[in-house]
């Protein structure tokens, strides 16, 4: 379920769209955070579901709204994530 335009248009925090890059490993993260190298840009999109298969991997490190965590992956079956906006706005973005 990927929703996503023809190019990019320049983000903002309001426009509903989430940003999906691609790190090579969790120290990527923190090199992109300082500009010293860049992430790939994957995708635009209102929601997305992937799958990542772990193989020899038992976790993946990820990153939404500056929140890290460590998604737990199985070697024999696929994990999928999901994320997708939620129904109501931030008080932080809409100044209320």
């Amino acid at each position: 379920m990927l929703f996503f335009q023809r190019g990019f248009v320049e983000a903002h925090a309001d426009d509903g769209l989430l940003e999906i890059f691609g790190l090579k490993q969790g120290w990527h993260a923190s090199f992109v955070m300082v500009e010293l190298i860049s992430a790939k840009h994957i995708a635009q999109a209102a929601a997305i579901r992937f799958e990542i298969r772990g193989g020899e991997w038992r976790q993946g490190f990820m990153q939404m709204d500056g929140e890290p965590w460590k998604q737990p992956m199985n070697k024999e079956f696929s994990t999928f994530v999901e994320i997708k906006r939620v129904p109501h706005q931030s008080l932080v973005i809409s100044g209320g």
